[in-house]
């Protein structure tokens, strides 16, 4: 082999080694997972039906039900790790969690950030109103007292919609905002179905009923981008979930409501 023939190739083998080293190296999120025989799964306790601590003071829901499941599926140990509605997208970047099932609503803005795998749950926001009032549309919301929970989808789209003669009235939280109908002091509130369907149980004899749907909203298991591995896995053993019924039969345990038809993406 000449001089000159051993120049050109000996740089592109040291590249070769480097690129073979570094997709060694980049093992998935999967293989670590299992290597490690431990799952972290990010959880929010705060958001009930979501997440919440139980009477015996143990993380429930129908997150942790469907985190659970997962781990089971991965046959590894389940380390709940408790994250809010702001840490979520920091837990996974900074690598504290391997994934987060935490009512993380899949929306454009958050997929720049990170990867979503398909729904395993999802819900309608509404318009929730007792059985007499002719509510049909958001239009029919004029000259009425609708109460909203500060902060939420529900205030930015139905003050949005300028519906001249509604009054927009803001609560602290979902359960304030449900006072306020109970007592009478709106005509009507914003909220989603799971919770006017609580609402329902609690008071049967009220009459209150759903009007008019404004927005379908879905949740997935959020992870980080590029792992396609992890993604591919996740979509897997939900949609095998979702065909035996066991993700309907979670959902409906805690929400009191069937499941809603789930989209694939």
């Amino acid at each position: 082999m000449t001089m000159r023939l051993k120049s050109l190739l000996l740089p592109l083998v040291g590249l070769l080694a480097i690129t073979v080293g570094a997709a060694t190296a980049s093992a998935s999120s999967l293989d670590d997972i299992i290597a490690r025989k431990k799952v972290m799964i990010g959880v929010d306790l705060s958001v009930p039906p979501f997440g919440i601590t139980n009477e015996e003071m143990q993380p429930d829901g129908l997150d942790v039900d469907v985190a659970k499941l997962l781990a089971k599926d991965l046959g590894v140990e389940l380390e709940l790790v408790p994250v809010t509605g702001q840490s979520r997208i920091p837990s996974l970047q900074t690598g504290k969690v391997d994934f987060v099932v935490a009512s993380f609503g899949i929306y454009t803005e958050r997929a720049l950030s990170v990867a979503f795998s398909n729904p395993y749950g999802g819900h309608r926001s509404i318009i929730i109103a007792p059985k007499e009032a002719t509510i049909k549309s958001l239009a029919d919301l004029a000259g009425k007292r609708v109460g909203v929970p500060r902060g939420t989808a529900h205030e930015k789209i139905l003050s949005a919609a300028n519906v001249e003669g509604m009054e927009l009235v803001r609560f602290d939280d979902d359960s304030t905002t449900l006072n306020a109908l109970v007592s009478g002091q709106v005509d009507a509130i914003g909220t989603v179905n799971y919770i006017a369907a609580q609402l329902q149980e609690r008071y049967p004899d009220r009459g209150f009923e759903e009007k008019t749907t404004y927005l379908q909203s879905f949740y997935g298991v959020g992870l980080r981008r590029n792992d396609p591995d992890l993604l591919h896995w996740l979509n897997t053993v939900l949609f095998v979930h979702k065909q035996s019924g066991e993700l309907g039969a979670i959902y409906e345990k805690w929400m009191k409501t069937p499941i809603p038809e789930l989209p694939s993406f």
